[in-house]
């Protein structure tokens, strides 16, 4: 079998850099370890990686980097992380890394990398047709594009406000994702859009602080969301597909965009995998990972929404969605969960914080 090759970007010891390379060779990869940006780019740019392992303070540089190229769009990249926690997944997510995984935690790794697809991914396809970017940031407008182009949108940029006011008239266009600070007043722009005949979904990325105030502010405008511009840019993906769905809504509960750091397991198992939360609601959760338990019943431990509390809570995988090179992937790779038991103050911990959460949001 012929081994994939895995670019490891950081500053290793000889024995972390011993320990990456017999983790590489059992999940069939050969590691080629480099310590600066500029290394790894020169060899990018000479050779096909099928993963990529980063852990640097030059991460980002080099993953906006590799993401701008058709060529590494779809380059599975792993951060390393000294101390995996909130922090550090937001901070990997927002330049582009699809999983966190602790430093020096060789079985996390070598799970993650089993996992990966073998073959390398093909150019996009664009079947859903045409999306704008106007963003001024070009590590978000980066990372955004990269989602929706492996979404299967063809993705246009704006850098400017009247250049995204341009575009978003375009009788072609079905998604725009803009970024409230490069168009400040974007409900006009919105309204022009309307009355041309656009049937385009607008998504709007505004600060935290901003959210409530831009919400009400597009009242009942159809075909419109705002959502976090500091979050996970997967969050976008999630905004889009709700508004896909428009009135076809079954769920008995809202689902909602929350993050924050997982701690699972298989039930009964003893070593914890680490996650991150994509989206919750009182009886499900999907968690974002590389690593989905193989065992349908597994064990959750992560802070309910709007507590400090940590909770524990059985969950049943209803579906995994693996690393892979498909169109129609409407949420990162991970695992989706019904909850299904677990002790009475952490299940009233779990759906009061969800229902609190969906109150704030409105």
């Amino acid at each position: 079998m012929e081994a994939r090759a895995l670019l490891a970007l950081g500053h290793f010891r000889r024995d972390e850099r011993a320990a990456l390379a017999v983790a590489a060779q059992q999940a069939a990869f050969e590691l080629h370890a480099v310590d600066t940006s500029d290394e790894a780019s020169a060899w990018l740019s000479t050779h096909d990686a099928h993963a990529a392992l980063l852990e640097s303070d030059q991460s980002e540089a080099l993953a906006v980097e590799a993401r701008s190229s058709a060529r590494h769009v779809r380059l599975p990249m792993l951060a390393l992380s000294r101390s995996v926690s909130d922090l550090a997944f937001n901070d990997a997510f927002s330049w582009g890394a699809d999983d966190v995984l602790p430093f020096g935690e060789v079985r996390s790794l070598l799970t993650r990398l089993r996992n990966l697809p073998r073959e390398q991914a093909e150019p996009p396809n664009t079947g859903r047709g045409s999306a704008l970017i106007a963003e001024s940031d070009r590590t978000r407008r980066t990372v955004v594009a990269r989602v929706l182009r492996n979404a299967g949108y063809d993705v246009t940029f704006a850098v400017t406000s009247d250049d995204a006011a341009q575009f978003s008239e375009r009788p072609d266009l079905v998604l725009a994702v803009i970024n409230s600070e490069l168009m400040p007043a974007a409900l006009p722009v919105l309204e022009r859009a309307r009355s041309a005949g656009s049937k385009a979904n607008f998504i709007l990325c505004c600060a935290p602080r901003d959210l409530r105030v831009t919400r009400e502010a597009l009242g009942e405008l159809e075909g419109v969301a705002a959502v976090d511009g500091f979050a996970a840019p997967e969050n976008v993906l999630f905004a889009s597909n709700e508004l896909r769905a428009g009135a076809v809504n079954n769920r008995k509960t809202p689902r909602l965009l929350y993050g924050t750091t997982v701690a699972f397991r298989g039930a009964g198992r003893e070593k914890d995998e680490l996650g991150f939360s994509y989206n919750v609601s009182a009886g499900g959760i999907y968690v974002r990972t590389l690593a989905p338990p193989d065992d349908d019943e597994t064990w959750l431990e992560l802070r309910a929404p709007r507590t400090d509390r940590l909770v524990r809570l059985v969950a049943k995988v209803a579906w995994r969605r693996r690393f892979n090179h498909n169109e129609n992937a409407t949420v990162p790779p991970g695992f989706g969960a019904q909850i299904v038991d677990g002790a009475r103050a952490d299940l009233d911990a779990w759906t009061d914080g969800c229902a609190a959460m969906a109150t704030l949001i409105g």
